[in-house]
């Protein structure tokens, strides 16, 4: 899958929670570390706004700079803007005497996550370096501060009404040639803003390209939930659970669990028995690994949910429910029913 400048496709789902943000936060961020115990990086106020500074910034600027022919032209030195001098105002107005806790939550933030993108701009005008970094964006939704599109600024000039963001890079972005890390990040940054839709084309091709990783599994069913697609989101769940060691990831595999009972009890039949018209949802080439029998363990979990409480969800009399399954004497995958 090649995409020039990213595909453009309409939003949908509902914005973002501050819980979820922090749920997100603990189960992707959950190995960090405090920067200030990395030399290559700090995060400090500088010049009235919040950056992130340090060799490693630079090599980023450095690399991309002379890839394509753009001499150090700054007078400052290289950063990416965490909070801008306006949204700093507005916080010290908001929150008082609390800022300085802000100040030292900051430099606490996850920063070995940070990628490049590449170039973005002209380089004979404004141009940049287009930066994902999602433990930034999660920082700021808890502060209240909208989505930021980060970069690290090479020309002299800048333009700050200028789109920053994946669209504005300079050359033809291909899905191909990232590996799951960035494509994961690349899914929660369009998460963090609301572009779900944009989140599932990375998500289904992380979900194809690295079947076995639970990262693409929980990504799609989160992203299902959010476009009340339920019965793909039980099942992505079930597949994370699936694939990962309960003892060392007891977190997500309880977080999938509820999710799972949640989908069971107000929206969709139990397991791979759908309804009508849920058989759609599930992408074709992703149904090979989602429609597999659940592992006893998994079972195990639901056999007496409801000893004590009755589902919500029921289906109607005239409903014919439907059981897929995959012929195993067939290589391509194909569907069949009974």
């Amino acid at each position: 899958m090649v995409v020039t400048n990213a595909p453009s496709l309409n939003n949908t789902g509902s914005p973002s929670r501050v819980n979820f943000l922090t749920i997100e936060a603990d189960l992707f961020f959950s190995n960090t570390s405090a920067i200030v115990a990395e030399n290559d990086i700090v995060i400090k106020h500088a010049r009235s706004y919040i950056g992130v500074f340090g060799p490693r910034i630079d090599d980023i600027a450095n690399e991309v700079a002379s890839a394509a022919g753009i001499s150090n032209a700054l007078s400052c030195p290289y950063h990416i803007t965490l909070i801008t001098k306006d949204e700093l105002c507005q916080l010290m107005a908001d929150l008082s005497n609390k800022i300085d806790d802000l100040y030292e939550n900051a430099t606490t933030i996850d920063t070995k996550h940070i990628y490049s993108l590449c170039l973005g701009g002209d380089p004979k005008g404004v141009c940049w370096v287009v930066i994902i970094w999602n433990a930034g964006n999660i920082f700021r939704k808890k502060y209240g501060l909208c989505f930021k599109q980060f970069h690290i600024t090479l020309s002299n000039n800048d333009d700050h009404s200028l789109d920053k963001s994946i669209y504005s890079l300079r050359d033809i972005f291909s899905i191909e040639n990232l590996n799951l890390n960035i494509i994961d990040h690349l899914a929660l940054s369009y998460n963090l803003s609301n572009q779900y839709d944009q989140a599932l084309i990375y998500v289904r091709e992380m979900c194809i390209r690295f079947p076995d990783s639970e990262k693409g599994g929980l990504r799609l069913a989160d992203i299902a939930r959010r476009n009340e697609q339920y019965k793909l989101a039980m099942l992505a769940y079930a597949r994370t659970m699936h694939l990962i060691d309960e003892q060392n990831n007891e977190k997500i595999h309880e977080y999938c669990y509820k999710r799972i009972l949640n989908c069971a009890s107000n929206y969709t039949e139990w397991e791979c028995l759908f309804g009508k018209n849920e058989l759609e949802q599930i992408p074709e080439e992703l149904k090979i690994n989602l429609f597999m029998p659940w592992t006893s363990t998994i079972r195990q979990r639901f056999i007496n949910i409801y000893s004590e409480e009755q589902p919500q969800f029921s289906q109607k009399a005239h409903h014919h429910l439907l059981v897929p399954f995959i012929d195993p004497r067939q290589t391509n995958q194909n569907l069949g029913r009974y």
